[in-house]
């Protein structure tokens, strides 16, 4: 027990004293005779009783206790927390870490969480007087400090706190801890460490503290509601790698419903802040659930696609956002010596590629014979396809070889009578690893039925072969090839798919930065079944779609993640990057030639945009999904495990009173109760006495 007013102590002592001096004064007091007769009787009235004998010192005893317990009140009396020896009345070194998080958003009462943090911070500002020290540290993916050290400069520090801004990722906890050991180096003894948090369990989990002082007293500060329910969009997905104008995308999105009841409610989808699509989702309590919706983007260019829900107590999570790139129809060229082109391979596959009426479709191919693949004609597309190919020269091999090096793709049905020796040719002027098949013969048989091979093995984590994942592998068991090749893997590249003799069936194989596909079949009525299957269409334009080594941007990122893109200089120049607030992002660039490569880290959900009269770029930004289970960690847990590492630890409730918190618990009122009870205790002796000596 300690007093806060202790300074007053050597005036009180003496104030403690004033009964015995009055007690002191009475026995000098002038005596009043009485007649003998009368002095007699109550001389031996009183000599009976030993409390009227003892009376004046009984009264001098309970007013002297009465006086000392009421001096000692206005002493404020208060229960120490903390170590005795440790120096009270030295100056404090205190030191706020708020959470940035994305839970901190959540809003119940009326207040978000940092709202309340806020204010409770404001409150232990409040308890620190003139001499004592702060700083305040923002945990968020990157912690920062207020002051480079602890300063007394109190105003500052408020107007810190209240000018942090809403929080959108994770809190690194363990970084904060880190920067506030470099702080707290040079400093006081016994710092005061203040958490002001929701303590959500995906940032406090694994939380190092280690690197703080074991003199550290760390204070735990709840500032959420007693329950938070949320609903959020965890994720969105596009099914297709590239979105060529004509086609239609699925959208697969994952919500979860992390409270007691169970949800059901529609997802909705715009695009362009236009058109809008939705469909209903049903999710169980403290789940996950996905949905698909099938969407048309549109024309070529970029889409901004937002997804929500109904918004609810953290309306940041209710929404994601995507952004589409649609191309323009991509030219495919089709490389036949077929004697007749309009018939037969070429046509099926054409047809297959493009199955709609006047080429409505997103794919244009084109057929050239073998003599016609020239440098102007790979200039005008990305993608070669060959079937029923003549001879290759050497000036076309390694036209192609250079083609598929610089990133064309090149996919090629071995259907041919000279397959053997425009591969051998490939090879050569690829003049690296050789090619995954090495070909012998051609196997051609007799009668369709028991001589029909047909595929039992495949790498289904392939991308050419998405459409045979699943269920949907039964498909393969349909397909029955009658003219195809004796050919061995050469150990390089991947044999995708594999005849039931183990002659490998498809293989691929990457040459610089583009890919070739090596397909051991013909899509000729008269080779096989493959082209009278409904997959048919659907498996050759995923091909096209998957043959190519353009890694797209990603549709969306992570609020805190670094975004990197490459763009013209003039673009930059005139048009900055802009938050979705509409501020400029601070956005680094290197010059690569005539472009620049630009990277920014985005520090709030929503697109960041280039923008002249149209788009230039969009860039999709959504806060972790991992931050939308609000649901906290065991509270307990932090103070005992501080305890294993020597440290001290509290977890306080927000409406605890902080000056109480560090300075004791006041007892003063029990000292006021006391005295009271005195009083009582001498009323009840004078009433006794006075009764004694009535009945007497």
């Amino acid at each position: 027990m300690s007093f806060l007013n202790s300074a007053l102590l050597p005036g009180l002592v003496l104030l403690a004293g004033l009964p015995l001096l009055i007690h002191l004064l009475n026995l000098r007091f002038p005596r009043l005779f009485e007649f003998s007769s009368i002095k007699h009787i109550r001389e031996t009235i009183a000599q009976r009783s030993r409390i009227f004998r003892w009376r004046h010192l009984l009264l001098l005893l309970l007013r002297t206790v009465f006086l000392v317990l009421l001096l000692l009140a206005f002493l404020r009396p208060m229960l120490r927390r903390f170590d005795s020896q440790a120096n009270q009345h030295s100056a404090r070194a205190v030191l706020l870490v708020v959470d940035q998080s994305l839970g901190m958003e959540y809003k119940g009462g009326g207040l978000s969480n940092r709202e309340r943090a806020q204010n409770e911070a404001e409150k232990i500002l409040a308890t620190l007087a003139s001499e004592d020290s702060v700083n305040v540290i923002t945990a968020g993916p990157a912690p920062k400090s207020c002051f480079f050290g602890f300063s007394r400069n109190h105003a500052d520090a408020k107007h810190f706190l209240a000018a942090i801004k809403p929080g959108y990722a994770r809190a690194d906890f363990s970084q904060a801890n880190v920067l506030a050991a470099r702080l707290l180096a040079q400093n006081a003894s016994h710092p005061e460490i203040y958490y002001l948090s929701d303590f959500q369990r995906h940032n406090w989990a694994n939380v190092d503290f280690t690197p703080l002082p074991a003199s550290a007293r760390l204070f735990f500060v709840d500032c959420a509601p007693p329950q938070h329910e949320n609903r959020a969009i965890l994720g969105a997905t596009v099914s297709q790698s590239t979105v060529l104008a004509g086609d239609t995308v699925t959208l697969e999105v994952e919500v979860g419903n992390f409270r007691e009841q169970p949800m059901q409610e529609p997802v909705k989808v715009v695009l362009d802040g236009r058109t809008s699509f939705e469909k209903e989702i049903t999710v169980a309590p403290w789940s996950t659930a996905r949905v698909t919706l099938p969407v048309p983007p549109g024309g070529p260019g970029l889409h901004q696609c937002e997804i929500s829900i109904a918004p609810d107590d953290l309306a940041l999570d209710d929404h994601y956002y995507l952004t589409i790139p649609v191309l323009e129809k991509e030219g495919i060229l089709i490389v036949s010596d077929a004697p007749d082109p309009g018939r037969d391979a070429v046509l099926f596959l054409k047809t297959a590629l493009n199955p709609y009426d006047d080429l409505a479709g997103s794919l244009l191919p084109e057929q050239t014979s073998a003599a016609g693949v020239t440098a102007a004609k790979l200039a005008t597309v990305r993608k070669v396809f060959f079937t029923r190919a003549g001879p290759l020269s050497e000036e076309a091999c390694k036209l192609l070889a250079d083609f598929v090096f610089h990133g064309g793709g090149l996919a090629y049905f071995l259907d041919g009578e000279s397959d053997a020796a425009n591969l051998a040719g490939i090879e050569r002027a690829m003049a690296s690893n050789p090619l995954p098949l090495k070909l012998g013969a051609k196997r051609v048989a007799k009668n369709v039925g028991p001589g029909a091979q047909q595929i039992i093995r495949g790498d289904f984590k392939s991308r050419y072969l998405q459409l045979f994942r699943g269920a949907n592998r039964q498909n393969l068991a349909l397909l029955e090839f009658y003219d195809i090749y004796d050919a061995a893997p050469t150990g390089t590249g991947n044999v995708l798919l594999t005849y039931a003799d183990d002659t490998p069936a498809m293989a691929s194989l990457n040459h610089g930065l583009g890919t070739m596909l090596f397909l051991n079949f013909s899509v000729s009525e008269f080779s096989s079944n493959l082209a009278r299957q409904r997959i048919f269409p659907a498996w050759m334009q995923e091909i096209v779609k998957n043959l190519t080594s353009d890694e797209p941007l990603p549709v969306s990122s992570l609020v805190g993640e670094p975004v990197t893109d490459e763009i013209w200089k003039s673009e930059l120049v005139a048009n900055p990057v802009r938050k979705p607030s509409g501020e400029a992002a601070d956005v680094k660039a290197e010059v690569l030639g005539e472009r620049l490569g630009i990277a920014f880290t985005p520090e709030e959900p929503g697109f960041y945009t280039m923008r002249t009269t149209r788009l230039l770029h969009s860039y999709a930004v959504n806060p972790p999904p991992d931050q939308s289970d609000l649901r906290p960690i065991d509270r307990s847990l932090l103070p005992e495990q501080l305890s294993e590492k020597g440290q001290t630890g509290f977890f306080v409730q927000g409406h605890e009173d902080f000056e109480n918190l560090i300075l004791g618990k006041p007892i003063f009122h029990w000292f006021i109760l006391a005295a009271v009870f005195m009083l009582l205790i001498e009323v009840l002796l004078q009433f006794l006495l006075q009764r004694a000596a009535t009945k007497r």
